[in-house]
């Protein structure tokens, strides 16, 4: 998610959207970075202030005075209240629907790019053995990739490793530099050059995703809406355990719904993922091609 982030930190990101828009003039320069914040302290630091809210709402409606305590000023509590909880749900609501769509694009680049490095390995292959050399990159840079977007380690992922962009440089320029021998190979070369543009533009579309995030000020308002709310609640609720545990349980549903939204804007890490299974499937095929000969 996007949030304030230190000085250089703003600046690599920065270089990455610069980089971003030169790689794919398509995209418009992104102005937003993913945080380092890991989405469960968000959402628990959410919970213990929405469920404070409510705390201070219940202390403050024990100290009113009796005439702010009339059935009209509930009513004008509970209809201004209602707004601000409806405009609550809708923005949450389609938060949570463009990050799970999100969520399944980023899924579908992976699958997306995983194919189409079986199907280089595939041309590569029938193009002859000139192309053996290629294929090694091309086995080197899947690795590579596995490694950077599903670290091993479990650290923060990156698809912007300098080592595995020089791979990925490297295949593209082959590509370029092929000099067809035969009829083959001269039909074989125009798919090779199209199919690695398209791993290329994959590549960067993967960059772009990672930059990809929900703007902290909207995030931001969306939990003073929250602290709104519950204060509200608390402040004609009675002062009895059971309206305490009502607002505990449901500032965490509140929370919850925060840790859903962020775990799907961040799926490399918590506790939803993407899986590796496409590209260690490619890497397995040509694994594979490459001990049958």
């Amino acid at each position: 998610m996007s949030a304030a982030l230190p000085q250089a930190s703003s600046r690599q990101c920065h270089r990455r959207s610069v980089l971003l828009h030169r790689q794919a003039p398509g995209h418009s320069e992104l102005e937003t970075c993913p945080m380092n914040v890991p989405p469960l302290v968000i959402a628990l630091f959410t919970w213990v202030l929405v469920f404070a809210a409510g705390l201070v709402g219940i202390w403050i409606g024990a100290r009113l005075p009796e005439g702010h305590r009339t059935d009209d000023s509930r009513n004008v509590v509970s209809n201004s209240m209602a707004m601000v909880s409806t405009l609550t749900a809708l923005v949450l609501g389609l938060l949570l629907s463009v990050a799970n769509t999100s969520f399944g694009d980023n899924q579908e680049q992976l699958m997306s790019t995983s194919s189409d490095i079986i199907r280089m390995d595939h041309l590569l292959r029938l193009y002859g053995t000139e192309a053996d050399g290629s294929r090694d990159l091309l086995r080197q840079y899947a690795h590579s990739m596995l490694n950077d977007v599903f670290p091993p380690d479990g650290s923060q992922r990156t698809v912007e490793n300098e080592a595995t962009l020089d791979l990925l440089a490297k295949v593209e320029k082959w590509a370029t530099l092929m000099v067809p021998a035969n009829a083959t190979q001269r039909w074989l070369q125009p798919h090779i050059m199209d199919v690695s543009d398209r791993i290329v533009q994959e590549h960067f579309t993967l960059v772009k995703q990672q930059l990809d995030a929900i703007p902290a000020a909207l995030l931001v308002l969306m939990l003073l809406w929250l602290v709104l709310l519950f204060a509200s609640f608390g402040l004609f609720a009675p002062r009895h355990l059971t309206s305490i545990t009502v607002l505990l349980l449901s500032s965490g549903a509140a929370s919850g719904a925060v840790l859903l939204l962020l775990e799907l804007e961040t799926p490399h890490r918590g506790f939803v993922n993407l899986s590796p299974d496409p590209l260690q499937h490619a890497i397995e095929v040509m694994e594979k091609h490459a001990n049958d000969g």
